[in-house]
């Protein structure tokens, strides 16, 4: 087979964006078909892709829609969350439980999508969350995790920010022990100044940073614990965020740009409320360069898209181009905690607000 070059696109390719996602709703991409066990997770991928577009409702139909509604209720497991593929869907929440990621995702689309939430078993949310919280603060994907134990692989600050989002987004923090939480993020600081995805690994990455301030700035604002010393001394880690951007984002030192850095790193900095720092026209320039002829970005230039990179550099974009800059992307406005919408982020606190008060 002949080598096929690609040509870098310097325009926001909105269309081919939107076209990219619509297709990976019918069928994901083969690259992409490794996740299949967390479905769910791939098509919130696309689904907010769309709707940061402002072409959810454009380009789909209802039909489409409450299809894509009743199938997210139908991984809802028994007891309370959710799972991340129909394959890993039984009666039994032993051999087929819910997953904590997928419940983040789960809960995010079908917010998108305004579907009534009086069908959420809120109660088996808090006791999920509980089951998954190890001694050390950090959370399982799954509980009772047997191949990936609270102490080992997985149980990082991924599901520690999962787990708090889903606390935020129900209004509970019952089903997670604050403390220790605040403590395991404390403790996976690194010297360096960003943090690590658990204690004792010594180098900082810019994902695990975003996930360990978002953690931080909902359990310091939403809960009666005491404010968290990191955000009083923020300048070292606010340096070492800063100090990845060469052009777009790497993901740490002596790495190469990466869209998704652009959001982990750039939603970092939003967090600590230093915007300003970010040189938005080199990281946008990078960006749209890695945008795919047809639709899509990947990782970065020249690389075939996938839903993950593509929605990412969306969420990027979103932060520091949304409707209200003058570039005039046309992208709505991301709320850079929850990684959604403004608007799906505050239809959802109505709503949970509205099932408790019924």
């Amino acid at each position: 087979m002949a080598d096929i070059t690609l040509v870098q696109q310097n325009t926001f390719k909105r269309n081919g964006h939107i076209n990219y996602f619509i297709r990976c709703l019918k069928a994901l991409p083969t690259a992409a078909q490794g996740s299949d066990s967390n479905r769910i997770t791939a098509a919130f991928f696309c689904i907010s892709g769309l709707d940061l577009l402002g072409a959810l409702y454009e380009r789909t139909s209802k039909e489409q829609r409450d299809g894509w509604i009743d199938w997210i209720w139908s991984l809802q497991a028994p007891s309370g969350g959710f799972r991340g593929s129909p394959f890993m869907t039984t009666q039994n929440d032993k051999t087929s439980p819910a997953h904590i990621p997928s419940t983040y995702t789960a809960l995010l689309t079908l917010s998108i999508l305004r579907a009534p939430l009086d069908r959420l078993n809120i109660s088996g949310l808090i006791t999920l969350l509980q089951s998954c919280q190890g001694k050390d603060g950090s959370f399982s994907p799954t509980p009772g995790d047997e191949v990936y134990p609270n102490e080992g692989f997985q149980s990082d600050v991924r599901m520690v920010y999962c787990a708090t989002v889903i606390s935020h987004m129900i209004q509970d923090f019952s089903g997670i022990n604050v403390g220790l939480t605040k403590q395991f993020i404390s403790n996976c600081q690194t010297w360096e100044g960003g943090f690590a995805s658990r204690p004792g690994i010594v180098e900082a990455q810019g994902g695990t940073t975003y996930c360990s301030l978002a953690t931080l700035s909902i359990l310091d604002r939403y809960t009666s614990t005491p404010k968290s010393a990191i955000f009083t001394g923020y300048k070292d880690t606010l340096r070492w965020l800063t100090s990845r951007q060469i052009g777009g984002f790497q993901g740490r030192p002596g790495k190469l740009e990466d869209v998704c850095y652009s959001f982990w790193c750039g939603g970092a900095i939003n967090i600590l409320g230093h915007s300003d720092m970010i040189n938005n026209k080199a990281d946008r320039s990078f960006l749209l360069s890695a945008q795919f002829p047809i639709g899509g970005f990947g990782k970065e230039p020249e690389d075939y898209p996938d839903p993950f990179h593509s929605y990412l550099a969306l969420a990027a974009l979103s932060l520091t181009h949304s409707t209200n800059d003058d570039v005039g992307l046309g992208l709505k406005r991301l709320d850079g905690i929850w990684n959604v919408g403004q608007d799906t982020s505050d239809w959802l606190k109505e709503e949970i607000t509205r099932i408790k008060t019924r």
